[in-house]
């Protein structure tokens, strides 16, 4: 699979009051997501700690969002803060659905490092 089904994946897999935000916003979040995941922490810890891990990458990914959006409205950041929850369930899903989606997101994030 590639990123770009990935991102295809994701965005169909969304309800449609996530889909207010926009594909570009799901999409940079996605992105956002797959560099920060600590895929190697992820791997060796139980649900319990995924899970923690999984709500401190989600409040990571929308406080930079809100840093680099200063003027976002009360209602944009509620929508925000549902699509980053639901984005990274999504892409830990799919993460543990096949070990061989391990492998892609772990390629996925040194693609990402190498290409800045």
């Amino acid at each position: 699979m590639s990123y770009q089904e990935l991102q295809e994946h994701v965005w169909s897999q969304l309800s449609l009051r996530k889909r207010l935000a926009g594909r570009v916003a799901c999409d940079r979040i996605l992105r956002r997501a797959v560099r920060v995941l600590p895929t190697g922490m992820m791997s060796q810890s139980n649900p319990t700690e995924q899970n923690r891990l999984m709500r401190q990458t989600a409040a990571d990914i929308v406080r930079h969002e809100r840093h680099n959006n200063v003027t976002m409205g009360i209602l944009l950041t509620i929508i925000l803060s549902a699509l980053v929850s639901e984005v990274i369930k999504l892409l830990i899903a799919w993460w543990r659905a096949r070990s061989e989606n391990q492998v892609l997101l772990r390629g996925y994030q040194l693609e990402m490092t190498s290409n800045g």
